[in-house]
């Protein structure tokens, strides 16, 4: 991966809170370029499918921060796999993104990585250079800024027998421990969640120690001065070692120690590499909703579900298609049940005692000729009509016969 890609994203987000989920799965384009599908994206980004579709855009298009280009967005079908079907790429700022390919919409991949943010020159240049950035950026802020870039741009690969690996490994949008809840998972993890604000916040300090005040963080994250106070408040609940509030002069800063916390080399490491299981218990999940989607994209399935105590409208439905009279007593007892499953294997076993639908009309004709018997059906003779009667008929419909 391209960690200039990585830099351009966390400079455009500074200072705007309003992009955060967008962020999040720019930042999943541009570290897992194989993700793919709406419910590839909601997982790897700690979200919904229904969160994906309505941030992304339409297909050729940007979403509506431009952070993103969708390449496709799937189609309706009843294929589960064409309705899912979702390509995200992340639009640089420096690139006319307007191809389907991202080779060949995205040249910087053949750039030397970290191009945008190799030293702190080039960073602050970055920085000082958006008059609008640098306006509303005090000093302290602006040196953690370009501190954590530098570290940003050294994450080219998803290694974690190096440094760099590991770092990008736990700014992992989709680990449990920026998820906004708990999931309340079998096996616990160390730290309770943080919240995607503290990811954010973390990738702008490249995941480092850092020393910063509430209005540090509101020019760094965007937010409210009440919102960085409850963010800073969930961050100590969730673990006593990551924040400490001490006094610098007749004033107050806040020590965060993500290094400390949450590298292998940090003071405080703890196993943080078992903090996938939240995204684990929500793949399970997904796996439970795609085959329930497979199984209702059949015409048993859907059949199955408009007479199950699953559908909301069930009673509507029933009420306006009464079963028949004459209805199968087994069939009936199952829809007063209402259960889902037992109603689709009882269609799909009369299906398998039916047979397959023949492939051509030929199968038919030929079962209609030899007749039911199993004997040749015998062709009945041509039987004379009257031309008298057959005058009269055509009298009686106003058909004139001349000559």
């Amino acid at each position: 991966m391209n960690p200039a890609h990585l830099v351009d994203l966390a400079m455009r987000s500074v200072g705007r809170a309003e992009v955060l989920i967008e962020k999040a799965l720019a930042w999943t384009a541009i570290t897992r370029k194989y993700v793919s599908g709406t419910r590839g994206f909601a997982r790897w980004t700690g979200t919904t499918d229904k969160v994906v579709r309505e941030i992304s855009g339409p297909t050729g298009g940007h979403s509506e921060f431009k952070f993103l280009w969708t390449t496709t967005r799937g189609v309706s079908s009843a294929v589960q796999e064409e309705r899912d079907s979702m390509e995200l790429r992340y639009s640089d700022t420096r690139t006319e993104n307007r191809s389907t390919s991202y080779e060949l919409s995205n040249p910087l991949d053949q750039e030397p990585l970290g191009t945008l943010a190799l030293d702190e020159i080039e960073v602050l240049k970055k920085i000082k250079s958006n008059a609008v950035l640098s306006a509303r950026i005090g000093q302290r802020a602006q040196e953690v800024l370009v501190n954590g870039m530098k570290v940003v741009a050294t994450l080219t690969e998803l290694n974690r027998t190096t440094e760099s690996g590991q770092v990008l490994t736990m700014l992992d949008p989709g680990l449990d421990l920026w998820a906004e809840v708990d999931d309340n998972n079998e096996t616990k993890t160390a730290v309770p969640p943080l919240g995607r604000r503290a990811w954010s916040l973390a990738v702008l300090c490249g995941l480092q120690d850092v020393q910063l005040s509430v209005q540090d963080i509101e020019e760094l994250t965007g937010l409210s001065k009440r919102g960085v106070q409850a963010l800073l408040a969930r961050m100590t609940m969730a673990n006593l070692l990551l924040v400490r509030k001490i006094r610098q002069g007749r004033s107050f800063v806040y020590e965060i120690n993500w290094a400390s916390c949450f590298r292998m080399s940090g003071d405080w490491w703890d196993d943080a590499y078992d903090r996938d299981n939240i995204r684990k218990a929500r793949a399970a999940k997904d796996r439970v909703v795609q085959d329930t989607s497979a199984r209702r994209g059949t015409p048993a399935g859907y059949i199955a579900y408009l007479h199950s105590t699953a559908n909301p409208r069930r009673d509507a439905y029933l009420k306006a298609n009464p079963l028949p009279a004459d209805a199968d007593e087994a069939w009936r007892a199952l829809v007063e049940a209402g259960g889902e499953l037992a109603l689709y294997e009882h269609l799909r076993a009369q299906e398998a005692e039916a047979g397959p639908v023949p492939s051509t009309p030929a199968v038919l004709a030929e079962e209609v000729k030899v007749g039911t018997s199993g004997s040749p059906l015998q062709a009945q003779p041509a039987r004379e009509v009257d031309p008298e009667a057959l005058a009269a008929m055509k009298a009686r419909l106003g058909i004139f016969v001349t000559g």
